[in-house]
């Protein structure tokens, strides 16, 4: 499942949401507003116009239906994992086994022949991803492999 908060703010006025659960009466509404919040998109319920209404909302989750979500929606977010990583001067360090998403950015976690390897996805180390050959050139920092 994905989350609607990948979308546009615009997008979401108007969509048609099924509030679920609990599933034997699963409420039908509409979104008429949206504005950004500080965890998210804030949004208006057709039908909640109250701290009661809204209350009763609490630990249920806005379903939509699929041919309802703008073209392109669907489309699968690239997964690294089993990308063979590529050093420039060190050759291939092995295959990313793991993603740690921090703060700032996120993080593969490559295993190989040296061993485990935490290796920052930002641009000073990550120079290219070739998702059709699953391979990704990397320059290594100081100091990211024992030894360095």
């Amino acid at each position: 499942m994905k989350s609607l908060v990948d979308l546009p703010l615009h997008v979401l006025e108007g969509l048609t949401v099924y509030v679920v659960p609990p599933a034997a009466t699963v409420r039908e509404t509409s979104v008429t507003a949206v504005r950004p919040g500080p965890k998210g998109p804030l949004l208006e319920l057709a039908g909640i116009g109250d701290i009661a209404a809204a209350r009763s909302l609490c630990g249920t989750t806005l379903l939509v239906r699929a041919e309802d979500l703008p073209e392109g929606f669907d489309e699968a977010d690239f997964d690294p994992i089993g990308l063979e990583v590529i050093d420039d001067v060190r050759g291939s360090l092995g295959t990313v086994s793991d993603v740690i998403v921090t703060g700032a950015n996120d993080v593969w976690v490559v295993d190989g022949p040296l061993g485990q390897i935490l290796l920052p996805v930002i641009e000073d180390v990550v120079r290219s991803v070739d998702e059709d050959a699953r391979t990704a050139e990397v320059t290594l920092l100081p100091g990211l492999i024992d030894g360095d």
